[in-house]
């Protein structure tokens, strides 16, 4: 006998802020018009130094009349609710199993349980979506004072951010079972 469940799924959808603040109403940052929003070859692991990121942080800049203040609605930037994808979900469990009878009444069940087959990774989403690391403490604002170098930057897969090192979201993993 054997058995099989393929799990897939598209990626949460995100949102850019300004500053990946905890407190208040994050505020949306402006879209650079020509700046594609993902880099073509980026990883989902890329450091934006040796190898480039999934999104590309130059596709969005500060509104030029920012004023500082969390959710203002008169400073709220060009980018669209749920503008970036989040990193997309794979996996294939495959079971196998196979009955053999060692007497009249006594039977044993070999099985075999392979869990993410292919040993495709599924990351986790980005932990901080702010473009800026901080803003000018002046009025008005003109930029990030510091850039936020590890915007978007995932390094975690699904089952380390969840600290489950079984089953879903994890590596390849193979459980033999000799059961009666």
């Amino acid at each position: 006998q054997t058995a099989s469940i393929i799990q897939t799924r598209s990626g949460a959808a995100l949102n850019p802020t300004i500053t990946g603040t905890f407190f208040g109403l994050p505020s949306r940052p402006d879209v650079v018009p020509g700046q594609p929003r993902l880099n073509k070859g980026g990883k989902w692991t890329g450091d934006g130094v040796h190898t480039p990121t999934y999104y590309n942080a130059a596709a969005y800049a500060v509104p030029a009349n920012y004023s500082g203040n969390p959710g203002d609605p008169t400073t709220l930037g060009t980018a669209p609710r749920n503008s970036l994808p989040g990193p997309k979900f794979f996996q294939w469990d495959f079971s196998g199993m196979k009955n053999f009878a060692i007497t009249e009444g006594v039977k044993v069940q070999f099985r075999a349980d392979l869990f993410n087959i292919l040993n495709h990774p599924n990351f986790g989403n980005p932990g901080n979506m702010g473009i800026c690391e901080s803003v000018p403490s002046t009025v008005p604002f003109s930029g990030c004072s510091q850039a936020n170098v590890t915007f978007t930057t995932v390094g975690q897969t699904i089952a380390d951010a969840d600290s489950t090192q079984v089953g879903y979201g994890t590596n390849r993993q193979i459980q033999l079972a000799l059961k009666d």
